[in-house]
C-alpha cells in the first residue's frame, strides 16, 4: 500500500501465545484436526470433537492440496511436531479458516511461523501460508516428552551458528542478492540469541519448567528475527541444505522417525568442522541438550555421498551461498570430517 510516496511492508508477526493445559481446552466449533497418531493419543481427553481427524503423513504439496479440498469445517487445529502444524497451516490458509497449534513438543519452529515447507523434486521449498492464529502452550506436556524428543527443537537455534558464518561470508564475497545484505544488529541479536543457548543447553536439555521457558523464548525471538530480515539466512545455512541433500537418500518409512533437529544437529557439526569453527563446543551443547546428532537409521556411507554430493545439490537447487557452494568435498575429506566430530 503507498501512502504519500512511502510503503507500508507489513512485518511477519508471531502467534497469540497461551499457556495452560490441554485438558481445559473446549472446542464448541466444528474442528477439523490434523495430528499424527502418536500426537493424538498423547492429547486424549482433550475437549475437542472433531468433525474431521486426519492423521497427516506426507509432506509434499500435491498430498497438503488434496487435504486442503476435502476438509469442511469453522477452526483448524494443528496438533504434534512440525508435519502436522505445517500441514495445518496449509489446510487453514487454503479455506480462510482461523488456525489453532498445539505442539505436544518443541521439535520445530513450525508453529510460530508463516509458511510451510514442503518437498519438491528433492529439495525443500517454503510456501507461504498462515501464521496460527493462536499457539496453546502445556509446559507440563512438554516437560514429559521423551528426553531424546522434548528439545530438539533447540537445533533451529543453534543452526545460527553456521547459518550466521554462511550468511557472513557471503557478504564478504559479494554473494548476497538485494535485499540479502548482513547487518551489525543482526550479527549481535543472533549471536545473543545463541550464546543464551550455550549458556542454557543444560537447563533445556533437562526439560525444567525454566528450561522449556527460555527454548520457548529462543524461537520465538529466532523466528522474530527471521520476520524482521524478510528471510531465514540468519539460522538456515549449510547445515539444513545438509539435511535437505541427506533426506534424499533415506528410506520414507525412516524419515518420519528421525527427528528434524537430530538431522539439524549433525548438519551443524559437520558443516561448522568445514567452517574451521571451534565445533566442539556445539557438540557439547547437543549432548547437554540432549539431541542425538548419531542417528542410527543413517549409515555412515550416507553421510559421506551426502557430503560429496552436496556442492551439486546446492547448485542444483539455486540454494544461498554457503561454505557447500564453492568447498568440494572429496570422499576423504567428508571420511575424515565424519570421523573428526562423530568417533
Amino acid at each position: 500500500m503507498l501512502l504519500n510516496g512511502c510503503y507500508d511492508e507489513r512485518i511477519g508477526r508471531l502467534p497469540y501465545i497461551v499457556r495452560c493445559a490441554f485438558a481445559d481446552v473446549k472446542e464448541r466449533h466444528e474442528a477439523i484436526v490434523l495430528t499424527t497418531e502418536p500426537a493424538w493419543q498423547v492429547v486424549k481427553g482433550i475437549g475437542i470433537n472433531p468433525s474431521q481427524l486426519i492423521y497427516v503423513t506426507g509432506n509434499t504439496e500435491a498430498a497438503m492440496a488434496t487435504l486442503a479440498e476435502m476438509c469442511k469445517g469453522e477452526v483448524v487445529y494443528g496438533i504434534g511436531g512440525g508435519l502436522a502444524i505445517d500441514t495445518a497451516k496449509y489446510v487453514a490458509s487454503a479455506n480462510g479458516l482461523p488456525l489453532i497449534a498445539l505442539p505436544t513438543i518443541l521439535s520445530t519452529d513450525a508453529f510460530l511461523t508463516d509458511a510451510t515447507g514442503v518437498r519438491e523434486n528433492g529439495c525443500v521449498r517454503y510456501l507461504p501460508t498462515k501464521t496460527p492464529d493462536t499457539v496453546i502452550i502445556d509446559m507440563d506436556m512438554l516437560g514429559n516428552a521423551p528426553t531424546t524428543m522434548r528439545a530438539s527443537g533447540a537445533a533451529d537455534v543453534l543452526s545460527i551458528a553456521t547459518a550466521l558464518w554462511d550468511w557472513q561470508k557471503a557478504e564478504e564475497m559479494g554473494a548476497n542478492p538485494s535485499g540479502q545484505q548482513i547487518t551489525p544488529q543482526t550479527i549481535a541479536i543472533g549471536q545473543t540469541l545463541l550464546q543464551t543457548l550455550l549458556e542454557n543447553a543444560t537447563e533445556i536439555g533437562n526439560g525444567t519448567p525454566t528450561g522449556l521457558k527460555i527454548l520457548l523464548d529462543l524461537l520465538c525471538m529466532e523466528v522474530q528475527l527471521c520476520n524482521l530480515c524478510g528471510h531465514s539466512r540468519v539460522e538456515e545455512g549449510s547445515e539444513h541444505h545438509f539435511v535437505y541433500a541427506i533426506e534424499n537418500y533415506l528410506p520414507q518409512a525412516s524419515i518420519g522417525k528421525i527427528l528434524h533437529g537430530e538431522l539439524v544437529g549433525l548438519g551443524i557439526l559437520l558443516m561448522a568442522a568445514l567452517q574451521s569453527q571451534p565445533w566442539t563446543q556445539y557438540r557439547d551443547t547437543l549432548e547437554r541438550l540432549q539431541i542425538n546428532y548419531r542417528p542410527t537409521a543413517i549409515a555412515r556411507e550416507t553421510i559421506v555421498e551426502t557430503l560429496v554430493n552436496l556442492s551439486d545439490y546446492v547448485e542444483q537447487h539455486e540454494l544461498p551461498y554457503t561454505v557447500a557452494t564453492t568447498l568440494r568435498i572429496t570422499p576423504d575429506i567428508a571420511e575424515r570430517t565424519i570421523q573428526t566430530v562423530m568417533d
